[in-house]
């Protein structure tokens, strides 16, 4: 790796372990010059503002979260329940991999921020929802695709903040361990698409 890019993985990584603990805010460019080891021309030099480093932050941490969030197709004779529970213990390993960058989204979830970052945020949110939708799909494709697509859009936001409390009780120290925490959800969602699929649509 050329100097330059291993400067500025560097100075990401830092401004994420620190971002993820003291929030946006409560973290300066000469916090991150120390953490990295690395002067402040340095971090100038790579980026215009503290703005554009969080915003270097989020695409990068994104990239790496979905890259892991790997597509899950049906096994053969696998039922709907069994390939839910198996494609959600895969996203709750993610979930353990990727703390720095979940930590520091909900920090900016929850934060006062400036419109730009809350665009960021917006993106990163909406990508992973249709993440989910299209892996909710998926498993619900037996049944049919068009009852797949209209269960899965009424059941993304609720799996959507299943996944939310799952990350913030393991960030809490739950005992209870994300395989279990994602078996739940599991359970959960695909007694709550069974309702929805007797649900007749509106014509």
């Amino acid at each position: 790796m050329a100097q330059g890019a291993r400067s500025r993985d560097e100075i990401l990584d830092a401004a994420s372990r620190m971002m993820a603990t003291r929030g946006f805010e409560g973290t300066s460019v000469a916090d991150i010059a120390r953490e990295s080891g690395l002067p402040n021309s340095s971090i100038y030099w790579h980026f215009n503002s503290k703005a554009g480093i969080l915003a270097a932050v989020m695409e990068r941490g994104a990239e790496r979260f979905f890259a892991d969030v790997r597509p899950s197709p049906a096994l053969p004779d696998e039922t709907p329940d069994a390939h839910l529970h198996r494609a959600l213990r895969g996203v709750g390993g993610v979930f353990v991999a990727h703390p720095e960058f979940l930590r520091l989204f909900v920090i900016l979830l929850l934060g006062n921020e400036s419109d730009d970052i809350r665009e960021i945020v917006h993106r990163v949110r909406e990508r992973g929802r249709q993440s989910l939708n299209t892996l909710l799909q998926a498993t619900l494709g037996p049944w049919g695709e068009a009852t797949a697509a209209r269960v899965s859009d009424r059941i993304v936001d609720f799996a959507l903040a299943g996944f939310d409390g799952a990350f913030l009780a393991l960030q809490a120290g739950s005992p209870t361990s994300h395989e279990t925490l994602m078996s739940q959800l599991a359970d959960s969602v695909m007694e709550l698409a069974r309702g929805e699929r007797e649900v007749q649509p509106t014509p």
